[in-house]
């Protein structure tokens, strides 16, 4: 008997009674609409080796709630618990905690909180929207302007150079939509400690053979974790195959979050 519905009502009922403010569902066969709170799809994901034991599995469980709300819990005003909805059952985490993990003050030595922020946002929105129907992949480098360009060169003519701050900085939203239509150029963004861009278009003159990374992870993240164990900077990295948005710094992945929740309106 499949219990995937049964038990996403189960979700709903809950997160309705504590007041959740949102339900996250890893299955795929949901109820009819309309709900009283934001259902969200993260859909199937396999659980692994770590899930072996019950300890592990909670683990697992947790840290795929934990990246699928992220992008919930970097609005400035959201709060409440998040449930997820699993085949081996529900999860709550609290917004506060999930926000927690994704702590942004470990980077002030490097980057402000306001500027880490504001390219996260922006970076989820790029992973979510694309550009003209189509995925991007592109990576924020941000630090010391003048270090970063001393390890990097133009691939193309740097849109921004010779424009004031005000017109690049990301700290306005009013700025982003350049920045996504730069995005789908090749290279990268450097971002001064300020939120200004400073280069688009960047390609890292950097040795990234000693960098370690995950299965799956391409070029673009190797280069972008390599610069991080040269100097203090971060990278924020939007990955084009689902978006999903990873930091490093030190050359190791600190943040990941995927922004690719679907709202679910309708039945399956």
């Amino acid at each position: 008997m499949n219990w995937d519905r049964q038990i996403v009502e189960a979700g709903i009922g809950l997160a309705t009674a504590i007041g959740a403010r949102a339900l996250i569902t890893f299955v795929a066969d949901v109820p009819c609409g309309p709900f009283p709170i934001p259902v969200l799809s993260a859909g199937e994901l396999p659980l692994g080796p770590g899930a072996s034991t019950l300890e592990g599995l909670r683990d697992v469980l947790l840290e795929r709630l934990a990246k699928a709300a992220g992008a919930i819990a970097l609005e400035d005003e959201a709060e409440g618990p998040v449930i997820g909805v699993f085949p081996e059952g529900l999860v709550v985490l609290d917004l506060e905690g999930i926000r927690s993990r994704f702590d942004l003050a470990q980077f002030d030595s490097v980057a402000p909180r306001g500027v880490m922020a504001a390219a996260l946002r922006l970076a989820l929105e790029i992973g979510r929207e694309g550009r003209e129907g189509k995925a991007i992949g592109t990576a924020f480098i941000i630090g010391e302007g003048d270090a970063i360009l001393a390890v990097s060169h133009q691939l193309i003519l740097n849109p921004y150079l010779g424009h004031p701050p005000e017109v690049t900085t990301i700290l306005s939203r009013e700025n982003w939509e350049s920045v996504k239509e730069f995005a789908q150029l090749d290279g990268m963004f450097v971002v001064d400690r300020s939120g200004a861009v400073i280069a688009a278009g960047r390609y890292l003159d950097v040795d990234s053979k000693s960098v370690s990374l995950p299965s799956g992870l391409g070029g673009r993240h190797r280069a972008a974790a390599a610069i991080t164990t040269l100097l203090p900077v971060v990278a924020v990295i939007i990955s084009e195959s689902g978006g999903t948005v990873r930091v490093f710094h030190e050359g190791r992945c600190r943040i990941e979050i995927r922004p690719d929740l679907g709202s679910i309106r309708g039945c399956t």
